[in-house]
C-alpha cells in the first residue's frame, strides 16, 4: 500500500499540501493542514454564522444548526427518535423490538417478540386456532 494514498491535501485552492491527520472544519465540512485549520485561515463561509438550537415537540431532543439554515428545513430534516420506537413494538406485549429480539411472521407479515413468535401467541389473521385445531 502507497503512503500517498493515505494522505490528503488540504482544501485551500494555493496550499494544497498533503496530511495524514487533516483537520476538518466544523462549519464548511472541508479538511486542512495545521495550517490552515482556523476559520480566518481559510476563510470559512461560515466564521460569521451564529449557531442557533430548537426543541422538538415530539421527541423534546434538541437540534443545532447555523443561522444561515432556515427552522422549517432543519425540522423537515430531523427525524425523530420517539417515532422510530413506536413503529418497532410487539403488537402484543409492546416491548421494543430490536434485531436480538424480532420474528418476521410469514403468515400475517408483522412483526412480533420471540415470546410471540407462534401463530397461536400473536393472533395471526390467517391462521386461527380453530384451524389448528382441526388440522391435528
Amino acid at each position: 500500500m502507497n503512503l500517498d494514498d493515505q494522505m490528503e491535501r488540504c482544501d485551500v485552492e494555493y496550499c494544497k499540501r498533503r496530511d495524514f491527520l487533516p483537520f476538518k472544519c466544523t462549519l464548511c465540512n472541508k479538511k486542512f493542514c495545521l495550517e490552515h485549520k482556523e476559520l480566518k485561515e481559510h476563510e470559512c463561509p461560515f466564521q460569521f454564522a451564529e449557531r442557533k438550537a430548537l426543541k422538538c415537540n415530539q421527541c423534546n431532543q434538541v437540534i443545532n444548526y447555523l443561522s444561515t439554515q432556515f427552522e422549517i428545513d432543519v425540522l423537515k430534516q430531523h427525524v425523530c427518535q420517539k417515532i422510530n420506537v413506536e413503529k418497532s413494538r410487539c403488537p402484543q406485549c409492546k416491548i421494543t423490538l430490536n434485531d436480538l429480539n424480532k420474528f418476521h411472521c410469514t403468515s400475517c407479515k408483522r412483526l412480533v417478540c420471540l415470546k410471540h413468535r407462534m401463530k397461536d401467541d400473536h393472533e395471526c389473521e390467517k391462521f386461527s386456532k380453530f384451524n389448528y385445531c382441526i388440522l391435528m
